[in-house]
């Protein structure tokens, strides 16, 4: 079972969000949710591509796609392509994280990338990692930072993270 997709576990979870405050103030509401999963490129694959998922293979590549909506009405900021502007003008950035250091700006865009005509068209957020070759075995933490400009931020962490649970982390099997 421990090809269960991370995203049905994520698909409907809210992370906590916070934001800059002066001393003494009280905390500003959450400004965004955010709802992250992971599948697997294109880069050498050894598995259906873009299938979500937190097993990976050494020299697989993990993608990690995200969405970023308004706390208050569920908007998906950037609203599918069609308000891209929104994104700079609000500062917003993502990035993801690993527990032993790296990190992966991810960029907001149409996927998949070429679409051909009538096929369905998503927005969202991504980055990659291509796992090297000889990268140890065995389970890795990450999550998710969104900040905008005006010092809102949000952290996604997979649910049950505190667990120890394998299926919120990255698992990397030999090749």
């Amino acid at each position: 079972m421990r090809n269960l997709v991370v995203c049905i576990v994520l698909a409907l979870v809210l992370a906590t969000g916070f934001a800059t405050a002066p001393a003494g103030a009280a905390p500003a509401r959450v400004q965004y949710m955010v709802v992250v999963d992971l599948v697997r490129g294109s880069f050498q694959p050894l598995g259906p591509v873009c299938v979500q998922t937190n097993v990976f293979k050494q020299g697989e590549e993990v993608v990690w796609r995200a969405e970023v909506r308004e706390a208050a009405t569920g908007r998906e900021i950037g609203n599918d392509g069609k308000n891209v502007a929104e994104i700079a003008e609000r500062g917003l950035t993502a990035i993801a994280f690993l527990e032993n250091g790296p990190s992966f700006p991810m960029k907001y865009g149409q996927h998949p990338g070429r679409a051909q005509a009538g096929e369905p068209v998503n927005f969202f957020w991504t980055t990659a990692w291509k796992i090297p070759d000889d990268y140890p075995t065995g389970t890795v933490k990450w999550w998710v930072i969104v900040r905008d400009k005006a010092g809102a931020f949000i952290r996604f962490d997979p649910i049950g993270v505190g667990t120890n649970l394998p299926n919120t982390r990255i698992i990397i099997e030999k090749k």
